[in-house]
């Protein structure tokens, strides 16, 4: 049976050590900087490189991520970090930016990359085009069935594939999400993700601006529950599974221990029993040290506990209810389950009058007790006020986390076990062999000859107590063998001298093996130096396009008819519900040939293994352009013989990647709406670029559709709720998000603020973009045509020398939009 990798997070050298004593056979870790968890404590240089050696000789494996998007003005010293990591030893670097990619393969080719669960891989050809750029591993999609991860399996053969297993799920797909970025500028490509799904939000109906949903299914609309695979062992070893990776780069090291422990003792148990599935007390510990609920997540279709909508934060297990509380607050709670003093608790979960505590006193029958059971009532003291029935969950188990305590601190470390044979011969020196389990061997010799024992002659108890002192290295010595003359002694501190040698020389021949070997820091610097130049800019076109996205027929013929360059037309139903067909885009062309060239079809972002709408034969004729929204169709559309442009869902934040693109055959890039004016202006050249100026931004993709969740909670069909109505969501301080549904059910939230660059157009055109879009992607018929031709004009005007009022345009257009207008990043960018 193939094993597969268990692989755990460390956001810190603590959580890094609980890794490696619970189990983990890779642990992924992030530096100070470039990585997608900035916010966790994270490991500076020296950390890093002792994090490396202390996992290889313990043989095991660190990958480090290098995950967010880079910036034009990071490139250089990004590639130095990567090459120090290489030197250090590092097994993998996981790496989300395309352009950074590339640049490794190129100057440091030894140097193994995995592709981040942030480049949005969900499909065979997505895994296809990065095992053909050179990637070893992708970090899987987590919005994946085991029926799809199979397919992906058996089609990219020769890439391993790496699944999350346990942890914390993000709503959006990852590497679709803006929403951090858009409202408070944290941005979860560069890293510093503030978890808006984890915020309380209203659902409303645009048509009568009611509340959506019952109250009892909480308020936490885009807050999904933990994942949990570990009763699914089976079937992901089934589907090629290579690595189960563990989400918690932000958990406490306690967590990580407990859980690293359970899923190595259970893969463990695996190995001997193919069909093995954890009992439940298993996954109740798992439970006990962080939940927001369990769920299959993607990989069991059909899940209906995907959500938890009434509590965002750890909800612990169940111990018990209120029974009463006085007006002193003394309240009285019936168990369920046991208690013991230190333990935290949090009554009423999910409700307006939760509250939490650690126990610190408690009582059972009038008698103050350190533990008490299930069945008892015990008397604590809440500051806040509770109810009768409410639920009193554990959330802070104090012996859960000292057990895992005592694994970080090294109590249980895991040693190397190690053999040594020592050969004794008379007036020659004592010979040392050691060797591990993998092949690796040394010998010494001690510098004094061996004389023949007046007293004290060498033997096994001695012998064994001298070389087993290996107490401050990650060795521990099994079997001694003793050959040749028993009479013989040598001094005591030969022995310890000739064990410290070979403990270094075995020390140093386990981590050679391990070594990845860089290239040359001349090599280097002159690939670096190359790849960094500056490329001579191409003729500027005499003439900024304007481009409007749109998700309809009637939309494409609305902006077509209003003077549009280009139209660019989604074929996933978005806001309609219905894939395009064939014959609706035809009919169009066949009506108005004049528009062949301005048509543009946008490919689906998300097309998974197991959606059979075929996209690709709806546009093998009559187009001349197709726009590709994500890294599995770009190799493809390289064959179809059509124009490829390139939408800002690939997200182009630097022009190293916008070259690749470039020099892939893409004439046109809509670069990441997250990149600022100033940044813009550092790019090499903006001559097959497109910035977006107006429109409602997409800020989430999600495979789960919250309508059908809160309207029609706990069935398994559908109520179909999203063609009945328009609506949209709002947060605590009143802001309004657009919700839209497409053809395969996927949902969308757009943003609260529609960005006009309207007034400052002047400055967005200087920068010589190839085009300016307008995103239409929301249904905008009533205002679209007339939105088209004020930009047109205005363009127009200022590219012929004249200066219009753009504060009238601007004003025109509030009065066609009923949402607030924005600038987006474009002046304040994203950290």
């Amino acid at each position: 049976m193939t094993s597969m990798e268990l692989l755990a997070p460390a956001g810190n050298w603590d959580s890094f050590i609980a890794a490696i004593n619970n189990g983990a056979d890779a642990v992924y870790i992030g530096g100070q900087q470039y990585s997608a968890r900035q916010s966790a404590a994270n490991f500076d240089d020296k950390q890093m490189k002792e994090a490396i050696l202390y996992a290889h000789l313990r043989g095991r494996k660190v990958y480090v991520a290098v995950n967010t998007l880079i910036d034009n003005n990071e490139f250089s010293s990004v590639l130095d970090y990567l090459f120090e990591l290489q030197k250090a030893g590092a097994d993998a670097v996981i790496l989300q930016d395309m352009g950074l990619l590339n640049a490794v393969r190129t100057i440091m080719p030894g140097l193994r990359i995995h592709a981040s669960t942030q480049m949005t891989i969900h499909n065979q050809d997505g895994a296809a085009f990065m095992l053909r750029q050179g990637v070893q591993r992708i970090v899987l999609a987590r919005e994946l069935s085991s029926e799809e991860i199979s397919a992906i399996s058996k089609a990219a053969d020769g890439i391993e594939l790496e699944v999350f297993v346990h942890g914390a799920l993000c709503y959006s797909y990852s590497g679709q999400c803006l929403f951090s970025s858009m409202i408070g500028g944290r941005s979860g490509n560069r890293g510093r993700c503030a978890q808006p799904c984890r915020l309380p939000y209203e659902l409303y109906s645009y048509h009568d601006k009611n509340k959506v949903g019952l109250p009892r299914q909480g308020r936490y609309l885009l807050s999904p529950a933990d994942l949990c695979l570990i009763e699914n062992l089976p079937e992901l070893r089934a589907a090629g599974v290579s690595s189960l990776k563990i989400e918690g780069r932000m958990k406490r090291a306690e967590y990580v221990a407990v859980v690293t422990r359970a899923y190595r003792q259970a893969l463990d148990i695996l190995k001997e029993n193919p069909g093995y599935r954890p009992g439940p007390e298993v996954k109740e510990r798992l439970l006990k040290i962080f939940n927001r609920n369990f769920s299959t997540g993607c990989f069991i279709p059909g899940n209906n506990e995907f959500m938890s909508t009434r509590w965002p934060k750890n909800r612990g297990v169940c111990v018990g209810q209120v029974l009463d509380q006085t007006r002193a607050m003394i309240t009285r709670i019936d168990l369920i389950d046991a208690v013991n003093r230190g333990d935290g608790i949090v009554v009423g979960a999910g409700q307006d009058h939760a509250c939490a505590c650690i126990i610190k006193e408690m009582k059972v029958a009038g008698e103050n007790v350190a533990e008490a059971s299930a069945g008892d009532t015990i008397e604590i003291r809440l500051e806040g006020q509770v109810f009768p029935h409410d639920q009193v969950f554990k959330t802070h188990d104090e012996r859960l986390l000292a057990e895992a305590q005592q694994t970080i601190r090294g109590e249980v470390a895991p040693r190397i076990p190690v053999d040594a044979e020592v050969h004794l011969a008379p007036e020659q020196t004592m010979r040392l062999i050691i060797h591990d389990q993998s092949g690796n061997r040394v010998e010494v010799t001690t510098k004094n000859q061996l004389q023949e024992a007046e007293q004290y002659p060498l033997n096994e108890e001695i012998l064994r107590q001298k070389i087993g002192r290996l107490g401050n290295t990650p060795f521990e010595l099994r079997n001694l063998t003793l050959s040749g003359d028993m009479n013989l002694m040598v001094p005591f501190s030969d022995i310890n001298d000739a064990r410290r040698r070979a403990i270094e020389l075995l020390t140093q021949k386990i981590l050679l093996g391990k070594q990845t070997v860089p290239p040359a820091p001349w090599q280097y610097w002159s690939g670096k130096r190359s790849y960094l130049l500056p490329q001579p800019a191409d003729m500027r076109t005499p003439k900024t396009l304007l481009a409007v996205a749109v998700s309809s027929v009637e939309q494409a013929g609305t902006a077509l008819q209003n003077g549009a360059d280009r139209v660019y037309l989604g074929l996933e139903g978005l806001g309609t519900h219905h894939h395009l067909q064939k014959s609706q885009l035809h009919e169009l062309l066949q009506q108005s040939p004049e528009y062949t060239d301005r048509l543009i079809p946008i490919l689906p972002r998300i097309v998974k293994p197991s959606e059979h709408y075929s996209y690709r034969k709806i546009i093998e004729e009559g187009f001349k352009s197709i726009m590709i929204a994500s890294w599995a169709d770009l190799e493809w559309a390289q064959h179809s013989g059509l124009n490829i442009l390139a939408d800002y869902s690939l997200n182009i934040f630097n022009h190293y990647t916008l070259r690749y693109l470039c020099q892939k055959g893409v004439k046109s890039v809509c670069l990441s709406p997250e990149l600022n004016l100033n940044q813009l202006a550092g790019f090499e050249n903006l001559n097959q670029v497109e910035l977006i100026a107006h429109g409602d931004l997409i800020i989430m993709q999600s495979q789960h559709c919250m309508l059908g969740g809160v309207q029609a909670p706990g069935k398994k069909t559908c109520s179909l709720s999203c063609r009945a109505g328009n609506y949209y969501i709002k947060d605590s301080k009143g802001y309004e998000f657009p919700i839209e549904t497409d053809g395969d059910c996927r949902f969308y939230i757009f943003n609260s603020r529609t960005l006009c660059m309207v007034e400052d157009l002047v400055r967005l055109l200087a920068l010589a973009p190839a085009s300016i879009r307008i995103e239409a992607r929301r249904a905008m018929n009533e205002g679209l045509g007339r939105t088209i031709q004020i930009y047109r004009e205005a363009r127009d005007r200022i590219e012929d020398g004249s200066k219009p009022d753009l504060r009238l345009y601007q004003q025109e257009l509030k009065t066609i939009s009923n949402v607030p207008f924005t600038k987006g990043h474009y002046y304040r960018g994203v950290i």
